[in-house]
């Protein structure tokens, strides 16, 4: 039978490590993507989840997008701009909501759900002070009880894994940045680099993998020890 997978965001970066890693597994794996697939807007995370549903059973399925919002104005609370806070929370909060929404209505039973966290929804930290991304990244946890209570009910897992730094798009500011480079065997100290995308999508093979099948609810950290500081 035909293991369906799916993963929001899975053109590249994180997304694209763990298309590759659930391909590798034996998932059937869509990937949805913007313009096509926009999960931030209300409805379309619903319809994707019941259509692939429909194929056959959706038994993974792992939300990977997010922006830092810098660009729009996101910094410290005296500062963020009413458009950052917008556009960042609707990308990186209110899509996750869409997305396990949908999940919780069309999984099979005994799927496994992964939401992309951050290591930076927790301390704080000057060169990345960013209030719109920090709290919508941290609210992501409340969000991920509420769906791992009400999934433990059908046997869904519901679980987070929270980066550090990773070699993405993303970050591209900040590890081009001569002075938080230096600040890596501090920032964390287990490897004293940033983290690849490869090793996120592994964690996040776990998660979804027969060996994890007694964890739900949890935040596991892929960070170098980025929460040890």
């Amino acid at each position: 039978m035909t293991r369906g997978a799916w993963v929001v965001g899975g053109s590249g970066g994180i997304g694209g490590a763990c298309v590759q890693a659930l391909t590798e597994d034996g998932f059937e794996v869509h990937a949805s993507d913007r313009p096509a697939e926009d999960i931030t807007m209300p409805g379309v995370a619903d319809a994707v989840a019941a259509r692939l549903a429909g194929a056959g059973p959706l038994l993974a399925a792992v939300h990977t997008i997010g922006m830092s919002g810098r660009r729009l104005g996101d910094g410290p609370v005296s500062s963020c701009t009413d458009e950052a806070w917008d556009e960042v929370l609707r990308v990186d909060l209110t899509s996750a909501f869409y997305f396990l929404r949908a999940c919780l209505n069309s999984c099979a039973p005994g799927a496994s759900v992964v939401l992309i966290g951050s290591a930076l929804a927790t301390g704080l930290d000057g060169d990345f002070l960013t209030a719109a991304y920090r709290v919508a990244k941290a609210s992501l946890v409340p969000l991920l009880e509420a769906a791992a209570y009400e999934g433990a009910r059908s046997g869904i897992r519901v679980n987070i894994v929270a980066p550090g730094l990773v070699e993405t798009r993303m970050a591209a500011r900040a590890l081009s940045d001569g002075s938080i480079i230096a600040r890596f065997p501090a920032l964390m100290p287990l490897t004293r680099r940033p983290s690849t995308a490869d090793e996120v999508a592994a964690a996040v093979r776990w998660l979804v993998g027969g060996n994890a099948i007694q964890t739900t609810g949890a935040v596991l950290p892929v960070d170098g020890g980025w929460q040890l500081r």
